[in-house]
Parts: C-alpha cells; sequence; structure tokens
C-alpha cells in the first residue's frame, strides 16, 4: 500500500467512524426518551372530556355520567408496560368493568396494544405534566369526525 492509498482511505475511515458514533448517540437519546413517555404514563388517569370538529369549529361531546368514571391505569412490572381500562356502565354507575392488564408499547406518540383480539393504536398528545389526549377519527352524531378524548392524572 503506497502513500496515496493511505491519504484516501484515511478519510473515509474516519467518515465511517463518525457516523457509527452519531448512530449509537440517537439511540440512546431516543431510550432516554422513551422512558421519559413510560415514566409520564404511570398512574391512574381519569377521562374528563371529549372533543369534536364540526367544520371549522371545534365543540366539547357531553359525557354521560358513567363516562365520567372512567380510568386508564398505566403500570410497569419488570420492564414491561401494562394498561387496564376500568368502565361503569348500569343504574348509578354501580357496575364496574376491567379490561385487565393489558401489555402495551410506546413509540413516539403512539400506545400500540392488542384487545379483544384487535390490534389498537392510539395517538396521544402531551397536554400538560397532568392531562393528555387522545386523536381519532370516528363516527359521532352521524358524522365522521376527529375526536379529542381528554384525561387528567389522578
Amino acid at each position: 500500500m503506497n502513500m496515496k492509498n493511505c491519504i484516501l482511505l484515511f478519510p473515509c475511515l474516519l467518515i465511517i467512524n463518525c457516523n457509527s458514533q452519531q448512530k449509537i448517540g440517537v439511540v440512546a437519546k431516543n431510550n432516554a426518551e422513551s422512558q421519559n413517555v413510560i415514566e409520564y404514563f404511570l398512574g391512574n388517569w381519569k377521562f374528563v372530556e371529549k372533543r369534536y370538529i364540526d367544520g371549522d369549529e371545534k365543540k366539547i361531546y357531553p359525557l354521560q355520567e358513567c363516562m365520567k368514571k372512567y380510568i386508564w391505569q398505566f403500570q410497569k412490572e419488570n420492564q414491561q408496560l401494562f394498561l387496564t381500562k376500568n368502565y361503569f356502565t348500569g343504574k348509578n354507575c354501580s357496575v364496574k368493568s376491567s379490561s385487565g392488564k393489558i401489555t402495551i408499547s410506546i413509540q413516539g406518540s403512539s400506545i400500540f396494544y392488542t384487545e379483544a383480539d384487535l390490534k389498537r393504536k392510539e395517538n396521544f398528545t402531551k397536554i400538560s405534566k397532568n392531562s393528555f389526549s387522545f386523536n381519532y377519527r370516528d363516527i359521532l352524531n352521524g358524522k365522521v369526525r376527529q375526536i379529542e378524548d381528554i384525561y387528567e392524572r389522578q
């Protein structure tokens, strides 16, 4: 190998080494951000409001009394994250139903899980330290609408 080949090879090796170091830094940053999101969700969250878009206007959908008692509980056990959905129905909202522990994963601003053999993806937005929203499209009042369900930390 002559000196000319070494001079050409050295910059290539330097670029390859620098790129690999950047990738490790990005992965570490993503893992730290992911851990922060997991810590953010831990605990109990109460369903407090449903908003929807009607034309250009944002409106609030009136929640039924039982819906105001919905609680989503996020727990971490042995490096796994779980969600338990608690619902209330019946006269005076006296009948409690629970989803049981559902294994979930969080990637970016989405929560992924399987419930009743259906794979679910919930897109969320952190509103504040103590509130977040799920954003989705569904039928409401006979029309397909953009909906935002808001939860507050308990």
